[in-house]
């Protein structure tokens, strides 16, 4: 049940984003200055081929990893942290480069927050 309930999470918020129903918060706006991506970017790592590495029920959050072209052959992985709790937009609170030593890889955690 879990499961579903995930993958529909993910789906809903795929399709919001894909029909611009997204905003972009300052936290993921300074990440993306700071680390060089764009909310193109963004877009594109919750569009495609994202899954959900963490769900946030009492929260209404969610962490989804995705990744975005950095060239015509080469890929960097991207973690987005979404505000699920209203119908008809998603929040996105925050999109950063997963790095050491907070992750291991791109979908297994390091050091603790």
């Amino acid at each position: 049940m879990a499961r579903e309930f995930e993958q529909e999470l993910l789906e809903r918020i795929k399709a919001l984003v894909a029909d611009a129903k997204y905003r972009v918060r300052v936290h993921a706006v300074r990440h993306m200055i700071e680390d060089g991506f764009t909310e193109s970017d963004v877009v594109a790592a919750l569009t495609s081929k994202s899954k959900m590495l963490e769900l946030y029920v009492d929260e209404h959050r969610c962490l989804l990893l995705g990744s975005f072209k950095i060239s015509e052959n080469v890929q960097s992985p991207l973690h987005l942290v979404c505000d699920y709790s209203r119908d008809d937009v998603v929040d996105i609170v925050t999109a950063y480069i997963p790095q050491k030593p907070w992750w291991i890889t791109p979908s297994q955690r390091g050091r603790p927050r």
